[in-house]
């Protein structure tokens, strides 16, 4: 059922690159987050604008880091938190600003 915070994982790992590191354990701080984010980002198209991000950026696979993100990848977490500039990493992601 979607709107859930284990259909977001689901999806989540669903849309992810091979090699890019899934969700495996949804912990209360993940659960709460996840809803979090569900309850302001309720739209599954949004979210699988977000994750599919990860498919076409090498910077959020990890295969493009600057001197700051050495062994960054924009995995589940860092796209349900928020960015240096204020503006939610989902966001940012669904729209493309980290694609090559």
């Amino acid at each position: 059922r979607w709107g859930t915070p284990e259909a977001l994982v689901a999806l989540y790992n669903r849309l992810i690159p091979p090699g890019h590191p899934p969700v495996t354990r949804l912990s209360p701080k993940r659960r709460d987050k996840a809803r979090r984010y569900l309850k302001t980002f309720p739209d599954e198209h949004f979210w699988r604008g977000a994750f599919s991000a990860t498919r076409v950026s090498s910077f959020l696979q990890g295969r493009r880091n600057g001197t700051d993100h050495t062994s960054f990848r924009g995995d589940f977490d860092w796209l349900l938190s928020t960015g240096k500039d204020g503006t939610e990493n989902a966001v940012k992601a669904q729209e493309g600003k980290y694609n090559d």
